[in-house]
């Protein structure tokens, strides 16, 4: 255990300790307790008590009373906080979401009974003795994830679990209990009385997390996907077609959430740029993220594309130049129009759509498995996904987390619970059925998705014309000598002095012209030279 989490407990149970010493009970609970259990890394330690916030608040010399309808307060020791909770139960639930009212008891397995899932329900007292009265570590050791009590009611209290379930299943390699499964799929229509920003954080944790191939799996047969309370328009049936499965097999090998979502977003809107920012907006993405990830695709337009390509040759259209030198000019544009840090954005995430495409091409052209098989949820992807053929010597450092990603195992090899390993990528249930409602993806849905998110045209690219990027990007990025109009050695005073003009659009036309040139080595960046080729007469400039 990292010396962090042993500190953070030891203060834990100095709480606990307090509370019992003023003859309150208390425990650690929930997510700590979980994870403690599991011996994975302990991010924060909530506990439950029998005290009265007020008694809490009487108890300890810093606390902030954070939710006191609720009865929470969040006490300070040093570095740490602690939420503190009153042993509670709740009578109804309001908007699907939160209970409307709450009454304090005095009985521990009364307030475990109240939360989502039985891994969710134990408590543990300050000696580490684990209160399990719903067989939630029974549960983990059999890799299953199930509901407290009736599934059918969790879920109606609170319609963010349904999301929650599918993140916990994926994150720590469980099978979904059947009944709790059936229950999800019944009342997914729910989720469209959960506030957007509460989808997109679980979204984001399930993209970040652990096995980010599962839960698209489990979010495309839940349908989960369809019941947003601000309806989503992007093709996501077209995640499960094979060619799009076999690139999110290998998600976790990518460390980075923003570039895992700079991929899923390419497979599903590689030539819908508004759409996309529309969608991301919708999900309440900050401005930041939305622009990051938007000049990602951007990127991907322009050079699939290939708009660029005459601009490229200026100013010596008639030159014969090669492939690669015209490939590099497509390139250098796309830099200056969208910026270093977004082509490189691209250039990680068509590391691993390349090297998916590759895999899968190889493995379907040796063995039937390679097409995929049809299923109760649509069409899924074989082995050939994870086949772990070789990647070319010539692939950039790019590729580096694809690589590691071609090592994972078979789709069909059974995960850890206690280790949290990824399993695959398809919807499984404890007791191996696979019902479905009729609102899930059928194989022409799929299919038209497939169609309208252009995949056979993104991936017809990374098969044919992306290597060229991906051999050379970095390098060539490194040897522009300018970025932006910046890094010019001639500015918009210096334009007005020399010509008597005032400041107008011209300057703006000016100076990104003159970068384009330069960044394509056709201009030294020079003051004079600079200045030449500004004030050069528009029939001269070709010569």
């Amino acid at each position: 255990m990292e010396e962090k989490n042993r500190t953070m407990i030891e203060e834990g149970r100095r709480v606990l300790e307090r509370l019992q010493s003023r003859q309150h009970e208390a425990y650690f609970v929930g997510g700590f307790v979980r994870d403690f259990v599991l011996e994975r890394p302990v991010k924060d330690v909530d506990i439950a008590t029998s005290a009265k916030p007020e008694e809490v608040m009487e108890a300890f010399s810093k606390t902030v009373p954070t939710g006191l309808q609720h009865g929470t307060v969040t006490v300070l020791t040093g570095a740490y906080s602690f939420e503190v909770t009153t042993f509670r139960k709740e009578t109804e639930y309001e908007g699907f979401r939160r209970p409307a009212e709450v009454e304090y008891i005095t009985d521990l397995e009364e307030d475990l009974k109240r939360r989502d899932f039985t891994m969710n329900a134990m408590a543990m007292d300050v000696e580490g003795n684990l209160i399990d009265p719903f067989g939630g570590r029974s549960d983990m050791d059999r890799g299953v994830l199930r509901c407290v009590g009736e599934a059918a009611e969790r879920f109606g209290e609170d319609a963010l679990r349904m999301l929650r379930c599918i993140r916990f299943a994926a994150e720590y390699g469980l099978d979904i209990e059947e009944a709790t499964w059936q229950a999800l799929l019944r009342q997914a229509s729910l989720l469209r009385h959960i506030a957007m920003e509460r989808v997109r954080a679980e979204l984001q944790r399930m993209v970040g997390g652990a096995d980010p191939a599962r839960a698209a799996g489990l979010l495309l047969a839940s349908g989960l996907w369809r019941y947003a309370k601000t309806p989503l328009a992007l093709p996501y049936a077209a995640w499960g077609h094979p060619h799009a499965q076999a690139v999110i097999a290998h998600l976790s090998s990518i460390p980075a959430e923003e570039d895992r979502w700079a991929v899923l977003l390419l497979l599903i809107g590689s030539q819908q740029l508004e759409a996309v920012r529309a969608e991301l907006r919708a999900l309440t993405f900050p401005g930041e993220d939305i622009a990051r990830l938007t000049r990602i695709l951007a990127v991907h337009a322009h050079l699939q594309r290939g708009d660029a390509e005459d601009a490229a040759l200026r100013p010596r259209p008639e030159a014969q130049a090669s492939t690669e030198e015209r490939a590099a000019a497509r390139f250098k544009l796309a830099v200056l129009a969208h910026g270093k840090e977004a082509v490189r954005g691209w250039l990680r995430a068509a590391g691993l759509l390349r090297t998916a495409c590759r895999q899968q091409a190889g493995a379907g052209a040796a063995s039937p498995a390679g097409a995929g098989r049809t299923g109760q949820y649509g069409t899924l992807p074989g082995n050939s996904a994870q086949s772990g053929l070789a990647v070319t010597q010539g692939e950039s450092d790019c590729l580096e987390a694809s690589r590691a990603g071609a090592q994972r195992p078979e789709q069909d090899a059974q995960p850890s619970a206690k280790h949290g390993q990824p399993s695959q990528a398809v919807p499984r249930l404890a007791s191996g059925r696979y019902e479905a409602s009729g609102g899930l993806s059928t194989d022409e849905e799929m299919h038209t998705a497939a169609d309208e998110a252009c995949l056979e045209e993104l991936f017809r690219f990374m098969m044919e014309e992306a290597d060229v990027y991906l051999e050379n990007g970095e390098p060539w990025i490194r040897v522009m000598p300018v970025y932006s109009v910046k890094d010019l050695a001639v500015g918009g005073s210096d334009l007005m002095a020399r010509s008597g003009q005032k400041a107008g659009p011209w300057i703006g036309e000016t100076l990104n012209r003159l970068l384009e040139r330069v960044a394509l080595g056709q201009l030294e960046n020079t003051l004079e030279i600079l200045m030449t080729e500004a004030f050069r007469p528009t029939e001269m400039r070709d010569e």
